[in-house]
């Protein structure tokens, strides 16, 4: 499993533990990241840049440090 596959779980579970609107806190996450959630899988490899920016974009739109 991924770095990046193992934080989006991460990113869906405090989405769904604080019952937020899932489609509004993605579509945050993707605007400021520029990658949508959904198009990471367990085989998408690990990219520095983008596991920096959706730790970031994470404490940003969730306050979820990761």
């Amino acid at each position: 499993m991924s770095v990046i596959f193992d934080l989006k779980t991460k990113i869906e579970k405090n989405i769904a533990d604080k019952k937020l609107d899932a489609a509004a806190v993605k579509g945050k996450i993707a605007l400021q990241t520029g990658f949508l959630l959904s198009l990471i899988t367990a085989a998408t490899p690990d990219d520095p840049a983008k596991v920096a920016k959706l730790k970031q974009a994470a404490a940003d739109v969730l306050q979820l440090k990761l």
